[in-house]
């Protein structure tokens, strides 16, 4: 199970990889389009905003939580004893597990009645919305996925994974 979830969060981390280069390749054409042609790319940043951001946000989120490289305010936490940390960042998970599960059960019922309406946002440009929704869900997958698989993953394993992301304790 480790492997799939792995494989799975690596493959949305790439994903938000590409689509941060392709925001800066499109706001380079635009830029550069906009001062030499003046013939800026109209759909340029309802493209970003709508697609590329939620793919770069959402899609690695599974990845982030893995290398524990998520903000943590954790000041006090760190005056508990090794066990006691642990302990709070299994229950931590835990809650965020019921939340976030909820969250992904909104997105993929905004996805599915999305398809089924064929939703769209109407502007200079026709956006359909479910690959937006869908995009969130997907990231949310691996996200809940992880977090549940934290709860029962061994300290060394925590540690492990959280040194191959750079954010060893």
């Amino acid at each position: 199970m480790s492997r799939v979830i792995r494989f799975c969060e690596d493959a949305a981390r790439a994903v938000g990889i590409a689509a941060l280069l392709l925001i800066m390749v499109i706001i380079a054409c635009d830029v550069v389009l906009r001062y030499v042609a003046n013939a800026p790319l109209a759909w340029a940043y309802d493209f970003i905003g709508l697609y590329l951001m939620p793919a770069l946000f959402f899609l690695p989120l599974g990845y982030v939580q893995r290398c524990q490289g998520n903000i943590a305010v954790d000041l006090l936490v760190q005056l508990l004893p090794a066990r006691g940390r642990r302990l709070l960042f299994r229950l931590g998970n835990l809650v965020a597990t019921v939340l976030f599960a909820a969250t992904w059960h909104l997105y993929v019922q905004k996805s599915s009645i999305a398809i089924e309406t064929g939703e769209e946002i109407i502007g200079p440009r026709v956006w359909i919305t479910w690959p937006i929704y869908a995009m969130v869900a997907l990231g949310l997958t691996f996200f809940v996925l992880r977090l549940i698989y934290q709860v029962f993953q061994s300290p060394d394993d925590l540690d492990r994974d959280a040194a191959v992301g750079g954010h060893s304790q």
